[in-house]
């Protein structure tokens, strides 16, 4: 069986799609005679850090150039970020704020703890190292969760910094220091609380990291994730996305996949048993509370809107631009729902890149 290692460098070599430096890692891997193969039972992630995120532009996100925290337009060639797209003020860094980064939505500090080249590095590789260079040089599982595609999504570059290796949950005050971007980091208590629409892709990013590399998640950890699960539902594009990295890597996220099949594993962390049961018909979960009323408002006279359309609308849950299936919806959420976010600059044209075609 050809090694993986050769495979990417063959298709390095005919599609010109790596740099000198990639192909130096390739052919030259670190400790590459002490190294220990990938299992085979993991998926098969990009070699090097500087593949996955070329995979991860211009294949995983190909026709969807979205930041994922704050629904922002990115250029696929510069990979410089159109603020005016989404409202996005820069903190204090305009110059990362700029660009968009590979964001690993289980940091690394996180998942490189459960390994013992990130706890032990001296004891493991016999030399003064961080965790990290001792992991990329003799952990192939580090390696491959590193590199993995479901745990990797364009931010903006400022806001992936000032997340750093914070925990996920509940940030208490609305802290919103980014525009219309309604991330939250809280640097006091170490935590970072997701915008609304982006929380379900977040809770099964983490489910399936636990379950694809045994990185257990904490009770509580568990619980909120179960919730926010439940809150958002995976949408089309989500759906999309793991088709796209399932053709890449060989397995996609069956947390997506199967969503509703049965939240009850997700609750009880008996998650290893999701893959062995028969798909059943999506079951969308919601939380706990009354179902929020549809608003069937007619809009302006300026933007007319058939009473049909408005009522196929809902305020819940406010939406970004990435999360749009029509202008119509849109113009819906901007004028109904007090959701000023879609309208960057004011204009009074909501999501210009579905309204302005």
């Amino acid at each position: 069986m050809l090694n993986y290692r050769w495979l990417f460098l063959l298709s390095c070599l005919l599609l010109s799609a790596c740099s000198l430096e990639d192909l130096k890692q390739l052919l030259n891997p670190p400790d590459s005679g002490n190294a220990v193969e990938r299992p085979e039972n993991l998926p098969d992630t990009p070699a090097t850090f500087e593949l996955a995120k070329k995979r991860l532009y211009s294949e995983v996100y190909q026709g969807h150039a979205l930041t994922f925290y704050c629904g922002c337009s990115y250029s696929p060639k510069s990979r410089k970020v159109d603020w005016n797209s989404c409202g996005y003020q820069p903190r204090k860094n305009p110059e990362r704020a700029s660009r968009i980064e590979a964001e690993h939505v289980m940091p690394a500090h996180q998942f490189g703890n459960f390994r013992a080249c990130w706890r032990e590095p001296e004891k493991i590789c016999g030399s003064k190292m961080s965790g990290r260079k001792c992991c990329e040089a003799k952990d192939p599982v580090f390696n491959t969760a590193h590199n993995d595609l479901n745990n990797l999504y364009p931010a903006i570059g400022e806001v992936n910094g000032d997340r750093s290796n914070f925990n996920w949950g509940e940030v208490p005050g609305e802290k919103r220091e980014y525009g219309a971007c309604t991330m939250e980091v809280d640097e006091s208590i170490r935590r970072a609380e997701p915008p609304e629409y982006v929380k379900g892709e977040i809770a099964r990013t983490m489910f399936y990291m636990e379950k694809t590399y045994g990185f257990r998640l904490s009770g509580q950890d568990r619980k909120l994730y179960a919730a926010w699960n439940r809150m958002d539902p995976p949408d089309d594009w989500e759906m999309e996305r793991n088709r796209r990295i399932a053709k890449i890597q060989g397995q996609d996220n069956p947390f997506i996949r199967l969503y509703g099949q049965d939240p009850e594993l997700i609750r009880t962390g008996k998650n290893e048993e999701i893959v062995e049961k028969p798909a059943q018909p999506i079951q969308v979960q919601t939380v706990e509370k009354q179902e929020p009323e549809t608003v069937p408002v007619m809009p302006p006279e300026s933007l007319p809107m058939p009473a049909e359309a408005a009522e196929a609308f809902s305020c819940q849950p406010v939406k970004s631009c990435s999360k749009m299936k029509s202008c119509a919806e849109a113009e819906f959420q901007l004028r109904h729902c007090g959701n000023t976010a879609i309208d960057g600059n004011n204009d009074g044209v909501p999501c210009a890149s579905l309204c302005r075609r």
